[in-house]
């Protein structure tokens, strides 16, 4: 019996011994680890484990914070950068695209990040500026011209490389829209051309005629009579052609004074009837006049008389050039809701289709010839639009060729108000 409690007490022994040991040596390396992370965050190793674990505890939120931040923060720059409407893309120095914002993902082929360069632009020269750029490691610049929904457009783009930490290179790409502004340049380049040409054909004839004058006898009446005609109508288009050039200046720029009061839109078209009738039999051409007693608007009326008598104007000479078929001219005009609606329908001779997306151009004419010949200075439809804007209103149009031509003015009764959009 002895025998067999020694023997319980010898292996109890054997196994308390054995266990605390081990946990002993797991409290070691406890203290130990203990005092590794004390000396990590910059505390004294002997501290209670419990004031270095509220320490470690404090010191994770702090990183958990400073991590939030660093978040939010990237992405408020991304969304900077998204917001931006210059288009941005970011590269590696083999190509390899790393961010694209919103307005570069819209001009570029669909899905750009981690594609290469030439891959998303269809613009040769933009890779040709990249492999220049990695080459020198200097800024490089130039302009493109690329399509975009089958619209042609004109880009600055600017290739910088950028070093960050770790020698990684970057080179961002920016490009800027500058297609307004080669339009604008392009437009005053043909406007200075249209006005020296349109200046030079009068000049010319008067300058011919005149020379001519000096060098005859002035015995032929008849024939001083001619040249002498023809020289008043060349000076009288040279009038038209300054007073319509000065007129439209002063329009757009806003030199020109309009007085805005209450009018009654229908003096406005007696007063154009009245003028348009007596050319209207020269030409042939029936009109017929159709609106109410009172349509009340405020507006300027000399201004809506020049844009009233452009229109009607037009209708009758290009209706009396067709050959065939019934030459007449609608001019009506009433009221919808909060506007003024004028309304030009004639059975002319038509815009072609190709045409019309000029229509309201400076100096632009379907028929350069006919429109000369008509006493057109080309500048008409431009000062119509520039007034109905100034009025708050708009304009379209409608045409076929042989069949005519409809002009519709939408004028807001009140010059304040804007325009019904459901007309």
């Amino acid at each position: 019996m002895f025998y067999v409690l020694t023997t319980i007490l010898t292996l109890s022994l054997i196994i308390f011994t054995y266990f605390f040991k081990k946990c002993t040596n797991k409290n070691r390396l406890l203290n130990n680890s203990i005092r590794k992370i004390a000396e990590i965050i910059g505390e004294d190793p002997e501290s209670p484990p419990l004031y270095i674990s509220e320490k470690v505890r404090k010191k994770i939120k702090e990183l958990q914070e400073r991590n939030y931040e660093l978040e939010l923060s990237m992405r408020n720059q991304l969304t900077i950068l998204n917001n931006i409407i210059e288009p941005i893309i970011i590269t590696k120095t083999d190509g390899t695209i790393t961010f694209a914002n919103i307005a570069a993902r819209e001009i570029t082929r669909p899905g750009v990040e981690g594609r290469k360069i030439y891959e998303v632009f269809e613009e040769y020269y933009v890779n040709q500026m990249f492999e220049e750029a990695t080459k020198t490691k200097k800024l490089n610049s130039g302009e493109i011209t690329t399509f975009i929904n089958g619209e042609k457009r004109f880009y600055e783009v600017k290739i910088m490389p950028v070093t960050l930490e770790e020698n990684n290179e970057r080179y961002i790409i920016i490009l800027h829209d500058v297609t307004n502004e080669r339009t604008l340049e392009k437009m005053r380049k043909e406007f200075i051309s249209n006005v020296s040409h349109e200046l030079r054909t009068p000049l010319t004839s008067i300058h011919g005629y005149a020379e001519a004058l000096l060098e005859d006898d002035l015995s032929n009446k008849d024939l001083v009579r001619k040249f002498l005609r023809i020289i008043e109508s060349e000076a009288a288009r040279m009038t038209r052609l300054i007073n319509d050039l000065l007129d439209l200046e002063k329009l757009e720029s806003g030199n020109s004074q309009f007085v805005f009061e209450e009018i009654n839109f229908t003096d406005v078209l007696e007063h154009v009837r009245h003028i348009i009738e007596p050319l209207a039999e020269d030409y042939g051409v029936e009109v017929e006049f159709v609106y109410p007693d009172e349509l009340y608007m405020i507006g300027d009326k000399d201004r809506l008389i020049q844009m009233a008598l452009n229109l009607v104007d037009n209708a009758i000479k290009y209706t009396s050039l067709k050959e065939k078929g019934k030459k007449h001219v609608k001019v009506e005009a009433y009221k919808d809701e909060k506007n003024i609606v004028f309304q030009v329908k004639d059975t002319g001779v038509g815009i072609p289709e190709d045409a019309q997306k000029r229509l309201f151009e400076r100096f632009y004419r379907v028929d350069k010839a006919r429109s000369r010949r008509m006493g057109g200075t080309g500048l008409g439809l431009s000062i119509v639009k520039t007034i109905v804007e100034k009025h708050n209103g708009s304009i379209e149009f409608s045409s076929k060729e042989g069949i005519g031509t409809t002009f519709k003015v939408i004028l807001p009764v009140n010059k304040e108000e804007k325009i019904d959009e459901t007309l």
